[in-house]
């Protein structure tokens, strides 16, 4: 019951969000503010407060950091050898890369994870919270390196160049860092939020997950998935097969208590971001492909996300 109760909530909204799309309900311009507000706003201001008022993360909940972001990691090592062996396009295999490790943790994650411990007692689950969001910001800044690197090295231009600074401008700006670590940092001081800012970021925050999910549904109607299937079922395989078995195996070496284990490796089967088409096509990658692979691996995410709930 509790994979349908979670579930089903999630990918409703999507399907929602497509629906609008469909009958212009949602344009792309209504779409672009949605994710705008979402990714400025919303969720930042979620992840904030969450941290901010969270108790202290121990050590023990600082592992699901280590398990999380060493199964990307070799998630990552593991997508580039898939896209030598497997891509014979050489232009193609930064977006396949890409494809293959890049996931939606923060906009259908989040939402997941939050639907599937909220009947965990309050101590529990707000410690399996702070550990998750805190998790988030390695997680989202090798996001980012990795696809730079990736779509760089298998360019389909050659002469474009992204310069290091730039990257690295790109990181320090995204809000979604800093809303992570002014949260941890506030946290740690002892500082408490005034209850009238804690609730208006409460507001503002819980806004975050419906918009974003009918801005990813939407995002599906519109971009070109006229790529052949054949060449998205490696990197979807990848992304929501492999990178589980692997947060799995990780997070079972270090120790990770059952709940923490759990929340590891749904994270990590979470689908291809909707983001990696939005940087492929940005730095001149294979666009088709990894448009493909958003709409492959969000589809087939929905049975693979159930058969791993039921498991863990």
């Amino acid at each position: 019951m509790q994979i349908f109760d979670s579930l089903i909530p999630l990918f409703s909204v999507i399907g929602l969000g497509m629906l609008l799309r469909r009958r212009g309900f949602l344009t792309a311009e209504s779409t672009q503010a949605f994710n705008r507000f979402a990714y400025y706003y919303g969720l930042p201001l979620f992840l904030f407060y969450k941290l901010a008022g969270a108790e202290t993360v121990s050590a023990s909940d600082n592992l699901m950091t280590v398990a999380l972001i060493s199964a990307v990691a070799l998630t990552f090592a593991i997508s580039w050898i898939a896209a030598i062996l497997f891509n014979q396009n050489v232009a193609s295999r930064g977006a396949s890369i890409q494809a293959s490790f890049r996931g939606n943790l923060a906009f259908m994650g989040l939402p997941l994870i939050l639907f599937l411990i909220e009947e965990l007692p309050d101590e529990q689950k707000a410690s399996i919270e702070a550990a998750m969001l805190l998790a988030l910001t390695p997680v989202i800044i090798f996001f980012n390196i990795g696809s730079v690197v990736a779509l760089v090295t298998y360019n389909q231009k050659t002469e474009k160049d992204v310069s290091i600074p730039a990257m690295a401008l790109e990181i320090a700006r995204n809000p979604l860092v800093w809303a992570c670590v002014g949260g941890a940092l506030f946290q740690l001081s002892g500082w408490e939020l005034p209850r009238s800012i804690m609730r208006t970021c409460s507001i503002v925050g819980a806004s975050a997950f419906p918009i974003a999910l009918l801005g990813i549904g939407s995002q599906l109607i519109s971009i070109p998935s006229a790529r052949g299937w054949r060449a998205t079922v490696v990197p979807t395989l990848i992304k929501c097969v492999v990178c589980p078995l692997i947060g799995w195996a990780v997070g079972a070496a270090i120790g990770l208590d059952e709940v923490a284990l759990q929340v590891t490796v749904i994270l990590c089967a979470m689908p291809t971001a909707v983001s990696s088409y939005v940087m492929a096509e940005q730095m001149n990658g294979d666009a088709a492909l990894a448009a493909g692979a958003v709409v492959v691996s969000t589809v087939f995410s929905l049975p693979s996300l159930a058969l791993l709930i039921w498991l863990t």
